[in-house]
């Protein structure tokens, strides 16, 4: 029962650890992204619909260069 109460924190801060760890070094987790991800689901649906929208505008193509004026 101990090993349970003093595991859990253990391993979130570890987790914490590992992404902020990568995120210095400019590398992008996406295994922690993804468990934060439900997290984020579960917790705080505005968040989560925020990063899919994100995601979304991310992936739309360039908007069309405007047409140069006729002189």
């Amino acid at each position: 029962m101990l090993a349970a109460v003093l595991g859990v924190p253990a391993l979130l801060a570890g987790l914490w650890y590992w992404i902020a760890r990568g995120n210095k070094r400019g590398v992008r987790r996406a295994a922690a992204g993804g468990i934060l991800g439900i997290a984020d689901e579960v917790f705080r649906p505005a968040t989560h619909q925020a990063h899919q929208v994100q995601r979304i505008e991310h992936e739309l193509p360039a908007p069309a260069p405007a047409p140069k004026p006729k002189r």
